[in-house]
């Protein structure tokens, strides 16, 4: 309901800025206004203060509300880092969050049937963020997360697995011809990166589940785009 509610108690400030000839973007109660000048981003800055504080009876946030010069400086807006030439990428805070999203997936679901944690509760979730993001100069940045994303299923792979024997036995069924066969602990992390538990899990695998590729998604809305 929060959203909704501020876009109805904020109508006012739309209806002034557009009346008076500014750009406004604004979504619930975060909005950025484009302005000229520094005079004129100054004039509008001092005008809106006054209609949300003395007219509106609502205090502006003392961090957020600034002047930016776009050209030359950076600025967060809904979790968008917009850079200098017109360069977008998820904030710091939204990589952020991300992970540590991930990471309370993995978590919740130390022991568990991988394909059906994928499905059910980590593609929803990739999806929307990567759609929201996706339009931004983020190929690159997609494309690590995509790998780190599959190293955290490996680690709950092997979790699930508990026993060694299990991961040899992947990796005979993909057809390992090596003599030996590894040893190691199945809940430590740094073995979800060894040479063994890739072959056993290669990226073909994570096809095979039908994890969601957040590169994927970044082209294919490129491809949307033209």
């Amino acid at each position: 309901m929060s959203p909704l509610l501020a876009n109805i108690y904020l109508h006012p400030l739309d209806q002034a800025m557009t009346e008076r000839g500014h750009r406004l973007t604004r979504y619930a109660d975060d909005f950025v206004i484009c302005c000229k000048t520094q005079k004129g981003a100054e004039r509008v800055l001092r005008s809106v203060v006054r209609l949300l504080e003395r007219e509106m009876n609502l205090t502006v946030h003392p961090e957020k509300t600034k002047i930016v010069n776009s050209k030359k400086e950076s600025f967060v807006f809904l979790g968008h880092l917009f850079k200098p030439g017109k360069r977008m990428t998820p904030s710091d805070k939204a990589m952020t969050k991300f992970k540590e999203r991930v990471k309370e997936i993995k978590r919740r679901n130390q022991t568990v049937d991988v394909q059906q944690l994928v499905k059910k509760v980590l593609n929803p979730y990739i999806r929307g963020w990567g759609n929201y993001f996706g339009t931004g100069d983020v190929l690159k940045k997609f494309q690590d997360l995509d790998a780190w994303i599959r190293r955290r299923l490996r680690t709950v792979q092997l979790r699930s697995w508990r026993k060694v024997r299990k991961l040899h036995r992947e990796m005979r069924r993909r057809g390992w011809k090596g003599r030996e066969m590894p040893q190691m602990r199945m809940t430590a992390w740094r073995n979800s990166k060894s040479q063994h538990v890739h072959y056993a899990l290669p990226n073909k695998w994570f096809e095979e589940i039908g994890l969601c590729s957040l590169y994927l998604i970044c082209k294919d809305l490129r491809s949307q785009r033209g």
